[in-house]
């Protein structure tokens, strides 16, 4: 059993305790936040210790890992004492937003021969896994283009305070709150990307700043993918792979906060439409459990080093790239 402390103990921090409370593979041993009386009468219910204090925790020979749930900004400061104080980390996304940060938490992590763990848990959804299996397995032929939509109206007719309206932490409209889980879902398909050309737009009153990011990729392996992340639009994904044997179309309405089944269509060769309902899971804890496991050595984690880093590197060109007006070459190792 892994023990574990929650770091930042806001709407997504507490969701992460929930759903590990009866984890076989987890065990949340205590708390971090920097308002603690607001989060107090919910740790207590649960019997877990709180504190106001990162430090105490690194200096808890008891605690294994950290699971951070904490603002952007403060991943890297956060995920370089955990790994000095040798504790495994699990990351909430993305991981940080510039690459030559990512590469130096990386490496920490390297150092002390950490397992860090990335919260990108879509790519365990049923729907995705299945689009993944039918490219490997060839059913769709050689991949030759993704056209990604995410748009979630989460923010759109409020006043944001804090962190998640501060465009240095949460930059490109709500690439960090939703976008960055479909580039790193067609990197998983198509391979690392080569070329980004990003265009942002304040077209809603309804969100403070820029509401649309339409994004084209072009990947090193000759995939094209579009990409468009909308922050007004009432809740819609639409993720399609097309291959020269067929396509696949995974529809969305809703999202964690309101789960309802995801729509798989696809055709290939033989003509015929095909569609398929998957129910929701709780791929949260999935991804936690697999983390988990690859900290005991049990298994394989699903997401490369590369693959972590990568996405930041991509999400950096995104940023730069809509700045700028001009496409951005992406770095890649």
């Amino acid at each position: 059993m892994l023990r574990t402390a929650v770091i930042g103990l806001g709407w997504w921090g507490t969701e992460v305790i929930k759903r590990l409370a009866n984890s076989d593979r987890i065990k949340v041993v205590a708390g971090v936040d920097v308002a603690p009386d607001l989060v107090r009468d919910f740790m207590a219910e649960r019997d877990i210790p709180l504190t106001g204090s990162y430090e105490d925790i690194l200096e808890n020979s008891e605690i294994d890992a950290v699971i951070l749930t904490t603002p952007n900004g403060l991943h890297e400061a956060q995920v370089l004492a955990a790994a000095a104080a040798e504790k495994q980390i699990f990351c909430e996304k993305p991981l940080t937003l510039s690459a030559a940060g990512a590469e130096r938490m990386l490496a920490a992590c390297d150092e002390k021969g950490l397992k860090i763990g990335i919260g990108y848990e879509r790519r365990y959804e049923g729907a995705m896994e299945e689009t993944k299996r039918m490219l490997d397995d060839g059913e769709l032929g050689t991949l030759l283009h993704m056209e990604f939509n995410a748009s979630y109206n989460l923010f759109a007719g409020i006043e944001l305070k804090g962190w998640r309206h501060d465009p240095k932490q949460a930059p490109a409209g709500t690439m960090t709150a939703l976008g960055v889980h479909h580039t790193d879902f067609m990197q998983s398909l198509a391979g690392p990307a080569k070329e980004i050309y990003a265009v942002a737009a304040d077209r809603s009153p309804d969100y403070p700043g820029n509401d649309i990011v339409s994004i084209a990729i072009t990947y090193e392996s000759g995939v094209t993918g579009s990409f468009c992340t909308i922050g007004t639009t009432p809740f819609y994904q639409r993720m399609t792979v097309f291959g020269d044997r067929g396509w696949s179309e995974i529809r969305e309405v809703s999202n964690v906060n309101m789960p309802d089944p995801a729509v798989l269509t696809w055709r290939g060769m033989d003509e015929e439409i095909h569609t398929r309902t998957y129910s929701p899971t709780d791929t949260v804890t999935q991804n936690l459990h697999a983390w988990a496991d690859a900290v005991a050595g049990k298994a394989d984690y699903r997401f490369t080093r590369q693959e972590i880093l990568h996405n930041v590197e991509i999400l950096e060109a995104i940023v730069i790239s809509a700045e700028t007006g001009k496409p951005r070459f992406v770095r890649t190792q």
